[in-house]
């Protein structure tokens, strides 16, 4: 008898097993993650979240005499297919859902808008999204609390979303369309949350460029260890001040920031300036000067200032600003 005859059979009973084990595991998958499929991933019926289970129709949002092409949602997952090369600043702030509509004019097909809605999570990263993506130059919109417009489009920041628009074309007509949907926003997109920035405070007001603030929550000044760092500008006569402050958790954790940025400051290739107080640094920093400076949980300074004077001014400036705020001991 030819025992090779049961070969055949056998292999295909294990074939036949495998394949049905893999079809088992596939059907599983799927009705373990059918709960949580998002069909507004491409675009059907995109919705906004607001506080708890509310949610808005970005559809609401279109101005009058305007009508919706096109509505689409975006996770972190995939939000490079939108806005690729600009996606990873966003999610290392915070970034947790974009959604998107396309609006045309119902008259005028040449004049259409696409407005971006960003949800990121809180003010603070709303707000550093907006100011470092802020375009030089602007004219700032004295109705929203973060906000400004270019020649073409608003930009402005709304709780925790981070709102921008992208126009057909430079028209009186379509500006006023965007901000009719900026107003929307305004008024049926709750906010929910605390809108102040108390750090935005700490900056005199003496001097102060006007709408200069920035938030760097990663990487301030290519230092991968500095972060959650704001900045502002100063502005004597033609000459530019860039100051920067950050609050830590404790005072040990703003030594410990302090001591880090100066030895990066150093490492590559500062030099250290004579200095009489051991928590004030001072480094020429390839012919600019840095100040570092640490007092209580705040660390504070100046960025590459041609002018030491000045910047030696402003920095003591916010040291006085925080002595009288009390947030640092008087002394």
């Amino acid at each position: 008898m030819d025992s090779t005859k049961g070969k055949p059979k056998k292999l295909e009973s294990v074939v036949s097993f495998s394949l049905l084990a893999v079809l088992i595991i596939i059907t599983i998958t799927i009705l373990l993650t059918q709960s949580d499929y998002d069909m507004t991933r491409f675009g059907v019926g995109a919705t906004i979240s607001t506080s708890g289970t509310d949610t808005i129709s970005i559809s609401s949002l279109n101005p009058a005499n305007y009508q919706k092409l096109s509505e689409e949602t975006y996770l972190a997952d995939n939000l490079y297919e939108k806005i690729n090369g600009k996606a990873p600043l966003y999610i290392e702030s915070g970034f947790v859902k974009l959604s998107t509509a396309r609006f045309v004019n119902k008259n005028d097909e040449s004049l259409w808008m696409e407005l971006f809605i960003f949800d990121m999570e809180g003010i603070k990263n709303a707000f550093s999204v907006y100011s470092v993506q802020r375009r030089p130059d602007v004219e700032f919109l004295p109705d929203m609390q973060f906000g400004y417009r270019t020649n073409d489009a608003p930009y402005f920041v709304h709780g925790k979303y981070y709102v921008e628009f992208i126009a057909s074309s430079k028209s009186d007509e379509l500006f006023k369309a965007m901000m009719e949907t900026a107003q929307k926003i305004q008024m049926n997109l709750p906010i929910n949350v605390n809108t102040q920035i108390p750090e935005l405070s700490f900056f005199p007001e003496e001097n102060l460029v006007a709408g200069s603030h920035k938030l760097y929550l990663e990487s301030a000044f290519g230092f991968e260890g500095f972060t959650d760092i704001f900045t502002a500008q100063y502005k004597f006569d033609d000459e530019i001040i860039t100051a920067f402050l950050s609050r830590k958790d404790s005072a040990a954790e703003a030594i410990k920031s302090f001591e880090s940025y100066h030895k990066f400051l150093i490492e590559n290739g500062g030099e250290e300036a004579p200095s009489n107080n051991p928590n004030v640094k001072y480094v020429d920093f390839y012919g600019t000067l840095e100040i570092v400076t640490v007092a209580g949980p705040f660390v504070f300074g100046i960025h590459e200032a041609e002018n030491p004077q000045l910047a030696s001014k402003v920095e003591k400036m916010i040291l006085n600003k925080l002595r009288e705020m009390g947030k640092i001991p008087n002394k």
